[in-house]
């Protein structure tokens, strides 16, 4: 190696990228931190067969020629099913789920054919796209369109996928209670972050593919540009490694409680964590918890216990036994609770419920009628609504 060039060092960038990758896809715990492997396990192959593609290398490497290709599809998906997986770590991977990576695998299928031709053949397309000057060459004997096709197809697939999952995290943020954000502050930085940079990559990306003259053989700053986005999302983790276990838990509010308060909750949970019985119990309510919190099933007046326990695969008398041991409460009280604490978060925090009568607090946090909301404070609160909200407001 006669010089120094930045794309000699990308190939032991994407070794580091590998080994990332793999700690985290071998990572016990949310799903989300399986997709976020994913993409890093995708751009360290990026990076080590961009390093072979280069047109310095290309010819002795003949193999590595087209295989970057379909991973470009993976970006998107990848984005939106971490951020997503990340939120709602409660919700399921299914079948559903696997129609993201179609095009992925479509694009693969497509170049098969010349995938498993020798090296002599290829060598005769790599001169052809020498000779257009561009990787993305818009005529070839290969594929079902062309590599041209392909750029645009991937730049808007990618550009949805980053408004899809930018609608998502603002819904996110808007449904979710100041005291919970700021609660979860770094997840918050962090997305939010990460999605400033994907939006900087998105209009380098649109401007460079309007305005350059300079058809690409070689990695230009907009690659260097994408790579940093990972880089600085891999500092960040390795900074703070909590926050792949997803948005911290706010809990209920257990003052009033049926008189079971947070005190003794805790000092129940160290006597009973030796036991077994009493392990798994914890581990039912924080499921429970982190379930009802990032789907906020108690704003829907119709949930059952039938549908949390299909959903969470845990049976129905395991779940109120784990509520009656650790909370003292029924499953219609535990979920009134978190309406009652919905209501009081919205009453400090929004503007505009501080003007809503009893009536409209009921129906908006979930009760289906006024006598349910009236009963409900009563017994968990042990004061009527409206002087309990009328200490709030």
């Amino acid at each position: 190696m006669n010089s120094w060039s930045p794309v000699d060092y990308l190939i032991y960038l994407s070794f580091l990228f590998f080994a990332f990758g793999i700690s985290l896809f071998l990572k016990k715990g949310l799903i989300a931190t399986k997709f976020l492997g994913i993409q890093f396990l995708g751009l360290a192959y990026q990076l080590f067969a961009g390093y072979f593609i280069q047109p310095s290398h290309i010819h002795e490497y003949p193999h590595f020629f087209r295989t970057v290709s379909p991973f470009f599809y993976l970006l998107g998906p990848l984005a939106y099913l971490f951020q997503h997986f990340l939120l709602f770590p409660e919700r399921k991977f299914r079948l559903v789920h696997t129609l993201h990576f179609l095009p992925f695998i479509l694009h693969i299928i497509e170049y098969i054919p010349f995938y498993i031709l020798p090296a002599e053949v290829k060598l005769v397309e790599v001169e052809h796209v020498f000779q257009q000057k561009t990787f993305y060459s818009s005529q070839s004997i290969y594929g079902w369109i062309s590599m041209r096709d392909h750029l645009f197809i991937k730049t808007i697939y990618y550009i949805a996928y980053i408004f899809w999952t930018l609608q998502e995290l603002y819904k996110f943020y808007k449904t979710t209670s100041g005291s919970f954000l700021k609660k979860n502050s770094l997840i918050v930085y962090w997305l939010t972050g990460d999605m400033v940079m994907k939006f900087v990559v998105i209009i380098l990306h649109c401007f460079n593919l309007i305005f350059a003259k300079k058809k690409h053989l070689e990695i230009t700053y907009m690659d260097y540009i994408f790579v940093l986005e990972y880089i600085i999302m891999m500092v960040f983790m390795l900074l703070n490694p909590k926050l792949l276990k997803g948005p911290t838990l706010k809990g209920l509010v257990f003052q009033h409680s049926a008189g079971f308060n947070e005190k003794q909750l805790l000092e129940t949970t160290k006597q009973e964590k030796a036991h077994q019985k009493a392990s798994r119990d914890k581990s039912v309510i924080f499921t429970l918890n982190r379930y009802f919190e990032t789907e906020q099933l108690f704003l829907r007046p119709d949930i059952t216990l039938a549908e949390v326990s299909r959903y969470l695969k845990i049976k129905p008398r395991i779940i109120r036994m784990a509520l009656q041991i650790e909370m003292n409460l029924s499953f219609s009280d535990y979920v009134n609770t978190w309406r009652i604490q919905y209501a009081e978060e919205q009453c400090r925090e929004n503007s505009k419920w501080k003007n809503y009568k009893l009536e409209v607090i009921a129906m908006e946090s979930g009760f289906g009628t006024r006598q349910s909301f009236n009963s409900a404070v009563k017994k968990i609160k042990g004061v009527s609504p409206g002087k309990y909200f009328e200490d709030i407001m």
